[in-house]
């Protein structure tokens, strides 16, 4: 197992304990994903709490590519080995988000559902925030206050591997004298806010440039680099080939 890993399973081991919690949630993106998830939850023994972000929705048949929502109790050795096991298979493929809460797991449950609908313009989609490439441009570029606020009022702290695979943490703001949330319908996003929301895939166009033009920074020094002349595209009205935007303007230096 990469050393990271073994690293990041500690802290999260440590961090539960401080915490004072037996558990962690963690949020799975099995779309394409190459592991069959369901048979593992199947066999379990003790059983684990688990929801599918799709159920109740159109695409509800679709279980095997749906988001999955997992309570892992760190107190049953069964449970916690199968947490290392989905760290070695699914972090390097940026398909899992973990995250320490004292909500019922209901609860957690219903309202990440609720926060996977975006609406646009009329328009509704699914918002991938479990992808943890995703949720930290979400936090700091994309949501205002309000809508930032829901996804760290549930947790004491998220926590993903990086494109470097590295542990990152990101303190919520859960407060155990707080009323238990709302359920959302959905996130509704702004003219501003979808673009730079479709900026996040735009910019993982141009890795592969990066990647030669930058050999010694980091993958994700390269992707901010990446983000930063995606927004710049679109702010100047370019559509189309982004390669050809950068290759085309020698201005434009990683």
């Amino acid at each position: 197992m990469n050393p990271s890993f073994d690293v990041w399973l500690e802290q999260i081991t440590d961090m539960v304990a401080a915490a004072g919690l037996n558990h962690v949630d963690v949020l799975i993106d099995q779309a394409n994903c190459d592991l069959a998830i369901l048979p593992g939850l199947a066999l379990m023994e003790p059983a684990m709490p688990w929801f599918s972000l799709f159920s109740g929705l159109p695409e509800e048949a679709l279980l095997e590519q749906a988001p999955l929502l997992i309570r892992i109790s760190l107190d049953e050795w069964r449970h916690k080995s199968w947490l290392g096991e989905l760290v070695e298979h699914l972090a390097p493929q940026s398909r899992l988000l973990v995250l320490l809460s004292p909500l019922p797991f209901e609860s957690l449950a219903k309202t990440f559902q609720g926060l996977s609908q975006l609406e646009w313009g009329g328009l509704s989609g699914l918002l991938r925030f479990y992808d943890p490439r995703v949720l930290p441009h979400l936090l700091d570029r994309v949501l205002d206050p309000e809508q930032k606020e829901q996804f760290l009022g549930v947790a004491l702290f998220w926590s993903w591997l990086d494109r470097d695979r590295l542990p990152v943490w990101r303190s919520g703001t859960y407060r155990s004298s707080s009323a238990a949330p709302e359920p959302p319908a959905a996130i509704t996003l702004t003219d501003e806010q979808y673009f730079r929301l479709g900026s996040l895939s735009d910019a993982q166009q141009l890795l592969g440039l990066a990647s030669e033009r930058m050999p010694d920074s980091t993958e994700e020094q390269r992707f901010e680099a990446c983000y930063h002349l995606a927004l710049k595209a679109e702010q100047e009205g370019f559509f189309g080939d982004l390669e050809i935007y950068v290759i085309q303007d020698s201005k434009l230096l990683f």
